[in-house]
């Protein structure tokens, strides 16, 4: 398999809760530092630019897990997102 067919954004949508909108995010691969690229939209406006955003993997994934522990549901596994976030994982499961 070439670089070119790895995914290289791992996509997460967040179903809505509450007052919590639906959410997709789009992760890059952590960088040597535990460093993830975020970009996202929320269904309150999808037409609007993405917000962009660097954060620590394993605050980002202690946020996911939070999120599928109030019952948001994620069409990723959590076992998916802990090996992207980890740096273990190439690709949506």
């Amino acid at each position: 398999m070439s670089d070119s067919s790895v995914a290289r954004e791992l996509p997460i949508l967040i179903g809505r809760k509450g007052d919590a909108a639906e959410t997709l995010l789009l992760i890059g691969v952590p960088d040597d530092a535990g460093i993830v690229h975020v970009r996202g939209w929320s269904a309150e406006d999808w037409g609007a630019p993405p917000g962009n955003r660097a954060e620590r993997a394993a605050s980002l994934l202690e946020w996911l897990e939070k999120q599928a522990a109030i019952g948001r549901s994620l069409n990723q596994s959590l076992y998916a997102v802990r090996l992207w976030l980890r740096g273990e994982g190439s690709g949506p499961r």
